[in-house]
Order: structure tokens, then C-alpha cells, then sequence
């Protein structure tokens, strides 16, 4: 019994020692992953209708380099699965693209189109669905937006100003927006490379073992980033009218911008009737822009940042600019003929015109939209691989619907000069290369990049699945309940062939769409399009 004092004291020594171990240990892992998910109620309104939902901050470094520098934070939402499936791993959405885009999450604009969207291949097929802002975006802190240019854009939109003059507007905005971001953010620390870094932080602190990611427009580059740098903690990729890093899109900015206008005029001229209601139609284009250049219309809006009338002074390269933004949504091809034929009449009161106005001026004057880590994405992954005196060059040749793409291109450069920031290496010029199953979603219409151009692509990714949709623009799922059938059905089996169901659902899904209403008459075009599909 005389030891047993000892063997008292032994126990208690030992749980000190482990006591200051599990500290330490504590404090290295604290010191290995500055990263935390900070749990936060949620900043917007739900209601019974919603799947159960958790709200976050993710705080990571603002550069990985110096993770006791600047902490930065980015919004996280979790929607929990309706009746989880513990073998279904989480889809984490990556943003709404942009790059600079908001996903909505802010208190006046969080809606359920957040969960409702994706609901079939997510909460309601046993998946937890996961979405956040990109750092410098939306809700995230900083939130790298150029107030000066929303403040001078909503000025100069009300003037009737010439190219030159507008882009020394832009100029000023530009270098005052940097001048005042640049002391509180390092804007070199804002690209594809790092959002993967976050992307990986992210997934260390949400506990699992992979992720399945969604990208969308250019959070698709986000995507293919992720599964080239952390390949082991990836599932599978959805990727919706993807960006590929390959693609030099500012080289090709003239042909892709006249290609997305033809694809809008041919819309109307390959149609029987509309052709003969709207005859000649490229040409009346080009006589509309000329004729706007001498004589510019002034069209009264009311876009969602105006508290009264908005006299927008519509100019040709206003005209062209936001024709190309309204070109992303296929539902526009079948109004472009009306919209040229009021303007041609002078007609400033069309609705279809001003409606197409309006959602222009909601995107340029989009508090929550991080432009200004969208100009650090360029001049860092885009602008280093560009040979802007042939994209010049081109743009010269481009006649009077390449209008844009000149004063674009030195903008584009003039930004890039500004913000001064090191150039990405080769490798963020180059194609993905990846085992990760991949489907690729794509619509024939998109003004962004041309299906062709996409299909070539897409074709160095050994293991992928492709969807065209004809008829569509871009952003196909939210445009199809086909398109997403696909995801939900590639992410319960990535290697099921999706062709066939594909097809059988988008001719039932366009059948639907143009069987006429009660009282309504047939339309005049049927579009009997069906998925383009191919295994690789």
C-alpha cells in the first residue's frame, strides 16, 4: 500500500503532460490551418419551406504566404439535405461566375432560388448543398467593388458621350477605385489559383473527405482549378457554359462578339415567318448603330437602383453592349427583331427594349458585384497570354458590330496598367489535365463561347461526359429541368450514360413549352433541338 501514493501521482503527471500535449498540438493546428469557419445566424429571412440552413464566415489569409498577415472572409450557406444520404457527399456551388459576381446572398436579395434551383440534385435527392461568394465578392470582406465607377457609370449613362470620352470616365473611376482599394487589400491576392486555396480550406474545415463542385460561367474555371491542384479532394465537377483556361477569351473577343450577334439575327432569318416580318435584319443592325451614332435615342427606365425616371442615352456602343449582355438568356432571340425594329422607328417607350435596358443597368450598377477583384482575376490569369496588338488588329477588322471590342480592349489594357500586378505562371494558360468525372453542360446560343469552340475544348478532359443544348444560351440549368436531371443523375453515378434520357426529356420538356395555353395560339417556329451528347 506504500506505493499507492505513487501510483496516484503517476496518472495525474501523465494527464499534465497530455493536458500541455493536446495544447500544443492544439496551437501547431491552429498554426498549420489559420483557417476558420465561423458559425453566424443567418443574415437573411427563411421560412418552413426551406431545407434546414447554416450560415457561415469563412475566415482564411488574404495570402497563404503570410498566414499571420490580413484575414479576409468569405460567405458559406449550407442547406441540409431533406432526408440526408450519408453516402452522398456534399455539392458546393462556387459562385455565380463573373468573375466579381454576387450569388445573391446578401439580405435583400437572398431568396430560395439559392436552394430551389439545385434542389433536385441536391436537398432533395439526400445531398447537402453548399454555396458561397468567392473572397472579394458579394458578401465577403472586403467586398472589392468599385464604387466610383457605379457613381460616374450612372452619370455618364445619362450623357450622350463619344467612345473616347466615356473610356476617360472609366479611366478616372479606375484609378480612384484602386487608389482606395489598394490600402486596404492586396488586389494580386484575388485569382483562380488562390480561390482554389480557399475552396481546399473550406473543405478541411467542413470535415469531409471530398467535395463534388459546381461551376457555373466562370466559377467553372474555379472548378477546374480545384481539381488540378487538390485532385484527392474531389468527387466530380458540374460545369455549367464553362470557362476553360486554354482559352484566351480576349484574343478572340472580336470573333466571338460578332459570332454571338449573327447567332441572334440568324435566330429570326432561319425562321419562315419571322423573316418575313423582319426581312434584311444584319444589315438594318448595321444602319442602326450607324444611325445612333449620329443621332442617339434617349429611352426612359426605371432599373432597380433609380428612385424615379432614368433618361439612359442610348448610343451604338451602348446598343451593342447591351444587346451582347441580353444575348445570355435565349428567351431575348426571339425579341431582337422587335427590339431593332423600335429603334429603328425611334421608339423609346418599347418595353422589350427597356426591359433589356434595365437588366444592362442592374448588372453595371450592382453594388454587391466585386469588379475590382474581377480586374485583379484578369490582369492575373488572362491579360499575361494576350497578344493585344493582333486582338487590336482584329477588332479594327471587325466593321460596324465590332464597334465595342476596340474601346474594350483598351480598357481592358488600361485596367491592367492601373492595378500593376504580378503575371500568372504558363500553367494557368493551359488545359486542365484531370481524371476527375466531369459533365459539361453547354447551350448552342451562348454569347460567351461558341459551342464549337467548346467542343474542341473539352476534349482534353479524359474522363467527361458532354451536353449541348442547342436552343439555350448560358447557364442551361437554371433554362432546363433536363439539364439539371443530368447533374442529379451524373452525381448519384458519374459514369451512367446520360444521352438517351437527356434526350427523351428536353423533346417532352420543348413540347411542353410550345403546346399553346388556353386562348393562346401555337408559335411559329417549332424547336424540335435535343441535346448533342458524347462520351470521352
Amino acid at each position: 500500500m506504500r506505493n499507492s501514493p505513487q501510483k496516484s501521482i503517476f496518472p495525474l503527471a501523465l494527464c499534465l503532460v497530455l493536458a500541455a500535449c493536446g495544447r500544443e498540438s492544439q496551437q501547431e493546428k491552429e498554426a498549420e490551418d489559420p483557417a476558420r469557419l465561423i458559425p453566424k445566424p443567418c443574415w437573411f429571412e427563411t421560412d418552413n419551406s426551406w431545407p434546414t440552413t447554416q450560415c457561415y464566415m469563412m475566415e482564411v489569409p488574404e495570402n497563404y504566404a503570410k498566414p499571420e498577415g490580413r484575414k479576409i472572409q468569405f460567405p458559406v450557406v449550407r442547406f441540409h439535405a431533406t432526408e440526408a444520404d450519408p453516402a452522398k457527399l456534399p455539392l458546393l456551388h462556387l459562385g455565380a461566375g463573373g468573375p466579381g459576381a454576387s450569388l445573391g446572398l446578401e439580405p435583400e436579395n437572398a431568396s430560395e432560388w439559392l436552394w430551389a434551383n439545385y434542389a433536385d440534385m441536391t436537398v432533395e435527392d439526400g445531398r447537402d448543398l453548399i454555396v458561397m461568394d468567392p473572397r472579394g465578392t458579394g458578401m465577403a470582406k472586403p467586398r472589392l467593388s468599385c464604387d466610383e465607377f457605379i457613381e460616374d457609370a450612372e452619370t455618364a449613362f445619362q450623357r450622350d458621350l463619344s467612345p473616347e470620352e466615356e473610356a476617360r470616365v472609366f479611366t478616372y473611376s479606375m484609378e480612384r477605385c484602386y487608389s482606395r482599394l489598394s490600402k486596404i487589400a492586396d488586389l494580386s491576392q484575388y485569382n483562380s489559383a488562390i480561390v482554389a486555396q480557399d475552396v481546399e480550406a473550406l473543405r478541411r474545415q467542413l470535415g469531409v473527405e471530398k467535395l463534388n463542385l459546381y461551376g457555373v460561367s466562370y466559377s467553372s474555371r474555379y472548378a477546374l482549378t480545384v481539381a488540378r491542384d487538390y485532385p484527392q479532394s474531389v468527387r466530380a465537377l458540374v460545369l455549367n457554359s464553362a470557362v476553360f483556361p486554354e482559352i484566351i477569351y480576349t484574343q478572340q473577343l472580336a470573333k466571338d462578339t460578332l459570332e454571338a450577334y449573327q447567332r441572334g439575327l440568324a435566330h429570326c432569318r432561319d425562321d419562315k415567318l419571322c423573316n418575313s416580318r423582319y426581312p434584311d435584319l444584319g444589315r438594318r443592325l448595321e444602319a442602326l448603330v450607324q444611325d445612333l451614332d449620329e443621332k442617339p435615342l434617349t429611352v426612359p427606365v426605371k432599373h432597380m437602383y433609380s428612385q424615379e425616371e432614368y433618361p439612359f442615352v442610348l448610343t451604338s456602343q451602348r446598343l451593342l453592349r447591351l444587346l451582347f449582355q441580353a444575348l445570355y438568356n435565349e428567351d431575348f432571340y426571339g425579341e431582337l427583331p422587335l427590339v431593332i425594329d423600335a429603334l429603328e422607328n425611334r421608339n423609346s417607350e418599347h418595353e422589350p427594349t427597356q426591359a433589356a435596358i434595365v437588366s444592362f443597368m442592374n448588372i453595371i450598377l450592382d453594388p454587391n458585384f466585386g469588379d475590382a477583384a474581377g480586374v485583379s482575376h484578369f490582369c492575373y490569369e488572362e491579360a499575361p497570354f494576350v497578344d493585344f496588338d493582333k486582338a487590336l488588329k482584329r477588332a479594327a477588322e471587325s466593321g460596324v458590330l465590332g464597334g465595342t471590342v476596340r474601346t474594350d480592349l483598351e480598357l481592358l489594357q488600361m485596367q491592367c496598367r492601373i492595378w500593376a500586378i504580378p503575371s500568372a505562371p504558363l500553367a494557368e494558360s493551359q488545359a486542365v489535365e484531370t481524371r476527375v468525372p466531369i459533365l459539361l453542360l453547354h447551350g448552342g446560343l451562348d454569347p460567351v463561347l461558341s459551342a464549337e469552340d467548346a467542343d474542341r475544348a473539352r476534349r482534353s478532359l479524359p474522363n467527361h461526359q458532354w451536353l449541348l443544348f442547342p436552343k439555350l444560351a448560358h447557364d442551361v440549368i437554371s433554362a432546363s429541368d433536363c439539364a439539371e436531371m443530368a447533374a442529379a443523375r451524373f452525381l448519384d453515378s458519374p459514369s451512367e450514360e446520360l444521352s438517351e434520357p437527356v434526350s427523351q426529356c428536353r423533346k417532352e420538356e420543348m413540347a411542353r413549352q410550345a403546346a399553346p395555353g388556353e386562348g393562346e395560339t401555337p408559335p411559329n417556329q417549332a424547336d424540335n433541338s435535343q441535346p448533342s451528347t458524347d462520351n470521352h
